[in-house]
């Protein structure tokens, strides 16, 4: 999990919560790893303190270094744990969660990524279920328009970090790059038809979607193409994208809340 100065006190504390509160399997224990990137805030500062004896590890940085190399720096500092969760500190982990992903990626080995649906919860109090690709083969092929597991359900198989190494340092849309490499060697994702985490959308999600970042995600998906195919009609679908993310926001908001997100 990563902190950063902007994060909100009691969402931070209610993710923390729902992590440290997960049942394991027989045989299994966890290890909480916090990557703090740049200053906190004194409230910030105050839920950190209350459960920093239940961390395992923590990375901070004095100044902001972006979501990936916090990240990585968390990969490098990991021991002898078989498996890598993601969470990100404004979600909610169901109870469950962990076990689930774990029984499931013990029935398939050959599966290195699991992701789950995610239930998205808006500040004006909608739920919606949003699910991802349906199988191994389904992400592969899709990858070009949609990221194939939402970042902060997936769980990771060490195989994946010794092999990858870890996210790409990019400002913005780490998770898709990441993703790109993964395919590219030769890893399988799928996902849990279920709802495992409730994804949290504010007040300022449509704020923070900003020109800048419509072009560094497109610049994630055209590099991922290229990298897995070459010259094709594929790059058709981020060139939608960022049409889609430079056009009014009533349009945006119409397609996100649509049957084309599938």
């Amino acid at each position: 999990m990563a902190l950063y100065g902007r994060d909100r006190p009691d969402l931070f504390e209610r993710a923390l919560i729902s992590v440290l509160e997960q049942a394991l399997p027989e045989g299994f224990g966890m290890h909480v790893y916090l990557g703090i990137d740049g200053p906190l805030s004194a409230e910030l500062e105050a839920v950190f303190e209350r459960y920093s004896p239940q961390l395992h590890c923590v990375s901070r940085s004095q100044i902001n270094v972006g979501l990936a190399e916090t990240l990585n720096r968390l990969i490098a500092a990991r021991e002898d744990e078989a498996f890598f969760f993601r969470m990100d500190a404004d979600d909610i982990s169901l109870p469950g969660r962990f076990a689930a992903q774990l029984a499931y990626l013990a029935v398939k080995p050959e599966i290195d990524i699991l992701g789950t649906a995610i239930r998205e919860c808006w500040a004006s109090g909608e739920r919606h279920v949003v699910r991802f690709a349906k199988n191994p083969e389904e992400a592969r092929r899709r990858i070009d328009r949609r990221v194939p597991v939402a970042h902060p359900t997936v769980c990771l198989r060490r195989r994946v970090l010794d092999t990858v190494g870890g996210y790409p340092e990019r400002r913005g849309n780490e998770d898709i790059a990441m993703w790109f490499k993964c395919v590219k060697a030769g890893f399988k994702f799928d996902n849990l038809p279920d709802a495992w985490l409730d994804f949290t959308i504010t007040e300022n999600f449509w704020k923070r979607r900003s020109i800048e970042k419509a072009f560094i995600e497109f610049r994630s998906y055209v590099e991922g193409i290229w990298q897995l195919d070459g010259l094709t009609w594929r790059y058709a679908f981020p060139i939608a994208r960022l049409l889609l993310r430079l056009s009014p926001e009533w349009l945006s908001r119409s397609v996100y809340a649509s049957r084309l997100r599938a």
